[in-house]
């Protein structure tokens, strides 16, 4: 895709991550991505190791997770908050109502090559090229130069690795495949390996506690292959049962691919599972034939078709020439590097480009890369916050498509959700709450009450959905898929509310993800009533489908039991600290640096609160921001980010720069 902007920028500042050694840990290696399969490149020499991923391979089977003993502690738990013992209310919550952890997203495999020349390397680079999403390893070794370049095609389904030689028949080396699940290796004839394993049952008890005891059953969860093809151009192959052996080539270009038995959320992966074997047959043979350059100007198309949509300019320092971990550096040590804000900007885009396409699962806490067999909170869909933020870009960044496997997965919560609403609260319409999984759970889990009590999940991942319409302006959009997930998590919400005693309607039990206060007694809780968070996700939602049936002309009677709703919701009070509170009550925070900032909301991003139209909240805000911050807040990166785009909704661009 031809854009002359976008041409321009790239000559002034090449979007190029680079570096001048190989990657020692997991988090420095540099990602590929098409969506479905994902590939972290180390850049290794000697040993190069390429980690792989793909998007369906978890651990579990469809299950039903809810507890349908939970509505019977409703109106006791109820009272006991309407009578400020929030603590006693928590400890019911915490023993009776939750359901068990969430399933697991799983490493699929490594691909390793082991170089045979030890001569001395010289001229070392590694980079990632955001403008073509294609990762490059460069050097010299005794008198001849290497380049590695490797792509993952989403038009054609495969990681595609080149590795040349300036000089005929320098190339030896061996290649390898491996995995931590459980799995077997095979030849599949000269050139090819395939790597065919089965996920977990379940997830382990105490797996918290780095438990290492998995359980696994012919019969239960996720069966995969890869698949590898090597062709190479002078030099011979030799093939066996656990490796490629490669002698004296001058080209070597591998083709791999990947393929799971899942098939559905609600589907058994093994009985009712896709011919993951077929999949992979079909990909290698449909690119068989093909020169790398068809290959490689077929991914460039399509990638380009969406990088290239935004060019971006902030300024330049001169220091484009260094290595970006050492332009990092400069600017941690108080230099000015305006281009590399350009670079960050442009790889986050490049990022969702590469880890959520049109058909695939949506990008997950990690995105789509993962090297561990148990990742750090199951690499899930955290809904209280994270995996909205991944989604934050799609639509401003014009990455719309890019959004489309957030909305297949709210379709698939919708469904698990209106069970979970019905089981657990008597309500109407569609739930869920903080973590999310392969098979849509829609429970609250395990745990303490301040990350599970949250069944706001739908209210939120509904906006997503309004945003879509608010950009493309799509009214059979609106009108066939977002309304009615939005109409269903409304009606849900309608019938969570309850009447407190001043006659607002208010949210009960309630939390504000995460964040823990202290009680009048002196005592630790995270549960009362209507948080912050709580109504502000309420009235947006209420906002958005009232004017969403305008439009459209329908439900003109929900709609009036929406705007009566709306007109009863608490409204934003300012506290002692001149902040905005947290809570319906001016609880103190046992961390006033929590990193979540759930209960600003509404000013990003959301856009109900009067921050901007009323100096007060305006005040309320900042104060807010500062305490947060003059108490060590914005110390993870999620939070930081959350921050920035705060303080630049407050029109402080000084606040968001710093």
């Amino acid at each position: 895709m031809n854009n002359p902007i976008f041409d321009m920028e790239k000559k002034k500042n090449p979007l190029t991550l680079w570096y001048r050694k190989s990657a020692d840990k997991w988090v420095e290696a540099l990602p590929l991505g098409n969506g479905r399969l994902g590939a972290m490149v180390f850049g290794g020499v000697r040993r190069e190791r390429i980690q792989l991923n793909e998007d369906t391979l978890w651990s579990g089977q469809p299950y039903d997770t809810n507890n349908y003993k939970a509505n019977e502690y409703m109106d006791q738990v109820r009272d006991l908050i309407f009578q400020a013992k929030y603590v006693e209310a928590q400890n019911i919550i915490e023993q009776n109502m939750g359901g068990p952890s969430n399933q697991a997203y799983k490493p699929l495999a490594d691909l390793y090559l082991e170089f045979t020349d030890i001569a001395k390397v010289e001229d070392y680079k590694r980079e990632l090229d955001l403008a073509q999403g294609i990762s490059r390893v460069t050097y010299s070794q005794g008198k001849h130069g290497i380049s590695r370049e490797a792509f993952i095609s989403s038009p054609d389904q495969a990681m595609v690795l080149k590795i040349t030689s300036d000089k005929p028949h320098k190339l030896s080396l061996k290649l390898a495949l491996d995995s931590l699940i459980d799995h077997r290796v095979s030849n599949e004839g000269e050139g090819c390996l395939a790597l065919e394993g089965q996920c977990p049952s379940d997830v382990p008890e105490g797996y918290r506690d780095k438990v290492e005891t998995i359980t696994y059953r012919n019969d239960q969860g996720i069966k995969f292959a890869v698949k590898m093809k090597v062709v190479c151009e002078g030099g011979r192959t030799k093939t066996s049962r656990q490796s490629i052996d490669i002698e004296n080539a001058s080209t070597v270009t591998i083709y791999l691919t990947a393929a799971t038995s899942f098939n559905s959320f609600n589907k058994n992966p093994v009985s009712e599972g896709k011919d993951y074997r077929l999949i992979c047959d079909n990909i290698l043979d449909s690119i068989d034939g093909q020169s790398y350059k068809e290959l490689k100007q077929r991914h460039l198309d399509d990638y380009q078709s969406l990088f290239n949509r935004v060019s971006i300019d902030l300024g330049h320092s001169g220091r484009q020439v260094l290595a970006t971990d050492e332009r990092i550096e400069a600017v941690k040590g108080g230099g000015d590097d305006p281009a590399l804000a350009a670079l960050l900007f442009q790889y986050g885009r490049y990022l969702l480009i590469s880890c959520s396409r049109p058909g695939t699962q949506a990008a997950n806490l990690q995105g789509i890369w993962n090297e561990e067999v148990w990742p750090p909170w199951n690499s899930n869909y955290t809904s209280n916050i994270n995996v909205e933020m991944n989604y934050w870009l799609a639509e401003v960044c014009n990455l719309a498509e890019c959004h489309e496997p957030l909305f297949d997965m709210i379709d698939d919560l919708m469904i698990t959700g209106m069970k979970t609403a019905q089981i657990h609260y008597k309500a109407r319409g569609w739930t869920a709450h903080h973590n999310v999984d392969l098979w849509r759970l829609s429970t609250p889990s395990d745990g303490s009450a301040s990350w599970a009590c949250w069944p706001m999940a739908g209210a939120w991942l509904s906006s997503h959905l309004w945003d879509h319409y608010m950009f493309s302006k799509d009214v059979k959009f609106l009108r066939e898929r977002a309304y009615p997930v939005m109409k269903e998590a409304a009606l849900f919400c309608l019938d969570w509310l309850v009447e407190y005693k001043d006659g607002s309607l208010v949210t009960c039990p309630s939390t504000s993800p995460e964040n823990v206060f202290i009680t009048p007694e002196g005592e630790e809780c995270s549960v009362s009533f209507a948080s912050t968070m709580d109504i502000s996700l309420i009235r947006e939602l209420f906002m958005q489908c009232i004017e969403a049936s305008r439009m459209l002309e329908i439900d003109k009677n929900l709609r009036s039991e929406l705007e009566l709703a709306l007109s009863r919701l608490p409204k934003y009070k300012i506290g002692r600290h001149g902040q905005l509170q947290e809570w319906f009550f001016d609880f103190d925070e046992k961390e006033p640096g929590h990193r979540h900032l759930s209960h600003l909301y509404s000013l990003y991003p959301g856009c109900a609160i009067p921050a901007l139209e009323d100096e007060k909240f305006m005040d309320a805000i900042r104060n807010t921001l500062d305490r947060r911050l003059n108490h060590g807040g914005g110390h993870t990166g999620w939070s930081c980010a959350w921050l920035i785009n705060l303080w630049a909704r407050l029109g402080d661009g000084g606040k968001a720069h710093e």
